[in-house]
């Protein structure tokens, strides 16, 4: 009876030190309040422990007009120390962050109002309005979590995040955060913390399993009746991605579709938003179909990320939509006249934008103004994609291709959180192939050479005819009754 007793009491004080280690763990810990008399307002208390002496929020997808960024809809209440004592502070202009008369690695608790006001404002110049909090329907929450959420990123270790939600009962917490009890959550760290989508309210959720990926599919009621549409989609996209990198992530993934005026999409670590044009969607496929699989396919190169993040743009934009459409061809969802009408428009975007540019901007430096160079970051990354995509399989008759570099590039820089810049690119490239891709990256991605010629040129390679006059490109694939060539390898004919 001793025997039990002593061992039971040890292993409680196994369980106990292991639930402390991993609390410990937790540096930041959130409560979020959410009244039905003011929806529009989020009371926030946080504890945490700072390594340095400031709180920030992040500084990515806001009008640069609005002066402090997402800090301009924040009301900070009081910042106190672990014994309870008021903590001097200050906005930093410069900075922007609060800076705080406190020493490094401190414990401290602050209690801050969020205004969901963001809606009043144009935000074009941040992306679009799908990156933008608002209201669905008066009755349903949409945060971007950027919006939400003060820290301090001090240096860049895994720094995990608990965060409840105290709101009526019948609402709903739609996240891609992991769900620990009862409208409570962890985030593993920052990252997921701060770039992600929050829905919150009495929104429609389904839950879709593919493998060891667990999606939640969230809209307005009002949108609810095309669930079915996107669900079957969804599932026709996974495929093509998983073929192409091997597997489906082991992860929570958050999809938020909404109704709207216009069509957008903004992807965020763990989530996406895609606003649709509710007319007509059974014949806009190419559109709407290709914009979902663009999001989607940002999971992958989200974490396939460079080392100068505005110099890849090209590649992260243009190659997601190379994939985008690749993804809806090689699984019936689109035509493959539809299919051909994408890959002339990127080459008409590339091609174009190179000749109305007076003074032309390479692949790599348009990411520094991307806004202004939107056609020639997409339709550029696009149609680079399409080319090395051709020389890949012509250099190895077939054994290699571009999904073969994608893959490539997930499993030694995504996965490892390693970042890569161009070289580890051309470095890939040459090694999957046995030979030189330095002169087409220096001619068309660093340099600025016209891309004309080698559009023509590849298509030949490839089986495709091209008809071209100023910024209209006609393609026609080459008559191949035993569909050999690199173009039907391609589309997966």
């Amino acid at each position: 009876m001793k025997t039990k007793y002593l061992l039971g009491l040890f292993l409680l004080l196994i369980i106990q030190c292991s639930y402390s280690q991993a609390d410990d763990s937790i540096l930041y810990n959130y409560r979020l309040k959410i009244s039905e008399d003011n929806i529009r307002v989020v009371e926030v208390e946080a504890e945490m422990t700072i390594q340095e002496p400031y709180l920030e929020m992040n500084r990515w997808g806001i009008p640069p007009e609005i002066e402090k960024g997402w800090a301009k809809f924040v009301d900070v209440k009081s910042i106190l120390d672990d014994t309870g004592k008021p903590i001097n502070y200050t906005w930093n202009n410069v900075l922007q962050r609060w800076d705080l008369k406190t020493s490094k690695n401190s414990k401290i608790k602050i209690k801050y109002h969020v205004r969901l006001e963001h809606d009043n404002y144009n935000w074009d110049a941040a992306g679009g309005i799908d990156g933008r909090p608002t209201v669905w329907n008066e009755d349903t929450l949409f945060w971007v979590t950027k919006a939400l959420f003060i820290y301090c990123y001090g240096d860049d270790s895994p720094k995990k995040a608990r965060i409840s939600f105290d709101v009526p009962k019948n609402w709903k917490i739609s996240t891609a955060w992991t769900k620990v009890a009862d409208k409570e959550f962890v985030a593993e760290n920052i990252d997921v913390l701060d770039n992600n989508l929050l829905v919150i309210g009495n929104q429609v959720e389904k839950i879709i399993k593919v493998d060891n990926m667990s999606i939640f599919l969230v809209t307005p009621k009002s949108f609810a009746y095309q669930m079915d549409l996107l669900n079957t989609t969804l599932k026709e996209i996974l495929p093509i991605y998983q073929d192409v990198f091997s597997e489906l992530p082991n992860t929570n993934y958050l999809i938020c579709v909404s109704e709207n005026d216009i069509e957008d999409g903004e992807a965020y670590k763990n989530s996406f938003h895609q606003m649709f044009k509710n007319k007509n969607l059974k014949y806009r496929k190419i559109v709407w179909a290709n914009t979902f699989a663009h999001e989607m396919f940002h999971y992958w190169t989200g974490l396939i990320y460079n080392k100068d993040f505005a110099s890849n743009y090209w590649f992260s934009e243009g190659f997601t939509d190379y994939y985008s459409s690749l993804a809806l061809i090689r699984s019936n969802i689109v035509s493959e006249q539809d299919y051909l009408k994408k890959l002339a428009f990127q080459f008409s975007r590339f091609h174009s934008s190179q000749r109305l540019m007076r003074n032309r901007v390479s692949l790599v430096k348009a990411g520094e103004e991307k806004i202004n160079n939107w056609h020639l970051i997409y339709g550029g990354g696009a149609t680079m994609a399409f080319i090395l995509d051709v020389e890949i399989r012509s250099r190895t008759n077939g054994v290699k291709t571009l999904d073969d570099f994608m893959k490539k590039l997930y499993f030694d820089f995504g996965k490892n959180n390693k970042p890569f810049d161009i070289n580890d690119q051309i470095h890939v490239l040459n090694y999957l192939t046995n030979s030189d891709f330095n002169p087409i990256f220096k001619k068309y991605i660093h340099g600025t050479d016209s891309i004309l010629e080698m559009i023509f040129s590849t298509c030949e390679k490839a089986g495709i005819i091209v008809a071209q006059y100023q910024s209209e490109f006609y393609l026609t694939p080459k008559e191949d009754l035993e569909k050999k060539n690199i173009y039907n390898a391609i589309i997966g004919n």
